[in-house]
């Protein structure tokens, strides 16, 4: 079943001027965990992926994990822990901004409403290890390792769990969405349900590492970036950020922007290189043996996930994941790429939150 939601604008406006909420801070444990992955990448020797990813790699890296427990025991929701992968250029602070937590944090959001969570800087990124951004940080590496975090999630053994958990939600927005596409494709039985924000199989293209959107992260800032190598990229600066991944002036507090650029984190080439590319965009790969539930949401003016006018593209996501228990798809008003950023990621998370109590999380 397609279930569509563009809530018009009126609505909105009344729930966002509401008196401000305070949820409870969550109990959180952070930690490096040591994960081993193995996977077939891309020989990028060339500056472009050939057809066939044909170079094993086989590592063993430190990944900054944060497990929050919820602030409140809601029985149906006790067996479930939602694993949040950020895109790229960001951290674990997408998930869990320390600006204006009760707005724009899904981990508050979720942790009010019974949730544990497990937030995390992908492998380079963040205080995660930062290995060769061109041989190992790609997309089938990066899958892998995702996966193998998956797995020891799951049997609770993350710091701060103690405990396994019978369903997984994997909650991911753009690459991190993406990896999440590539997880539920490969190994599909590993999740139970996916909540895939700022992203279609079919994309508009981000831009090239190196060119004048993305260059060498050690250029742009020195101080936090310096001892990274030039195959680590971010954006330019605030206003880049702005044309990117926000939605049009109203949309967005100027301060959460200025919080952003503060924050912003870096993305290797390797990343950009190894995904699969055409003239007209990325194109996803199915996931035709998942047989969980998918949820697709993205903001109305986002440039990379919306192909067609107010992202009806979206509807047609369903054909990727022709086994899925349900697919439903929602577009927020008023959004831009990094939807839980704006001045509706409230209405995000209420969504949200809804798909998964009708789905049984």
């Amino acid at each position: 079943m397609v279930l569509f939601k563009a809530l018009p604008i009126a609505p909105i406006l009344a729930y966002l001027g509401r008196p401000a909420h305070t949820f409870p801070t969550p109990r959180c444990t952070e930690s490096l965990a040591s994960v081993t992955a193995s996977a077939t990448n891309f020989d990028l020797s060339s500056g472009s992926p050939p057809e066939n990813a044909t170079v094993p790699v086989t590592g063993t890296f430190n990944v900054k994990l944060r497990f929050c427990e919820p602030t409140v025991h809601v029985p149906g929701h006790a067996d479930t822990l939602q694993i949040l992968v950020h895109g790229l250029t960001y951290s674990h602070q997408y998930m869990d901004p320390d600006f204006e937590p009760d707005t724009y944090s899904w981990v508050h959001w979720a942790s009010a409403h019974g949730y544990a969570t497990l937030n995390m800087d992908r492998l380079g990124y963040g205080e995660s290890d930062h290995p060769d951004p061109v041989t190992v940080v790609q997309n089938p590496f990066g899958s892998a390792f995702v996966a193998q975090i998956i797995r020891l999630a799951r049997d609770g053994g993350v710091a701060g769990a103690h405990r396994p958990f019978k369903k997984i939600v994997y909650v991911g927005h753009s690459f991190g969405s993406g990896i999440g596409n590539e997880v539920i494709s490969t190994v599909p039985d590993l999740i139970d349900g996916a909540i895939l924000t700022g992203v279609s199989c079919r994309i508009h293209k981000i831009g090239d590492p190196g060119d004048a959107v993305f260059p060498p992260a050690n250029e742009v800032d020195p101080v936090r970036f310096g001892d990274l190598p030039s195959g680590y990229v971010t954006s330019v600066d605030a206003q880049a950020r702005a044309a990117d991944f926000y939605g049009p002036e109203g949309t967005f507090d100027p301060a959460m922007l200025a919080f952003d650029e503060a924050h912003k984190d870096t993305a290797a080439f390797g990343e950009f290189a190894s995904v699969t590319g055409t003239k007209d965009g990325i194109v996803g790969k199915p996931a035709p043996d998942f047989k969980g539930d998918v949820f697709t949401v993205a903001g109305d003016s986002d440039h990379f996930a919306c192909t067609e006018p107010k992202c009806a593209n979206l509807a047609s996501e369903e054909q990727f994941y022709p086994a899925a228990r349900s697919f439903e798809y929602a577009v927020i008003p008023n959004a831009g790429h990094c939807i839980n950023l704006h001045f509706t990621a409230p209405i995000l998370y209420e969504i949200a939150l809804n798909w998964l109590d009708r789905h049984g999380y």
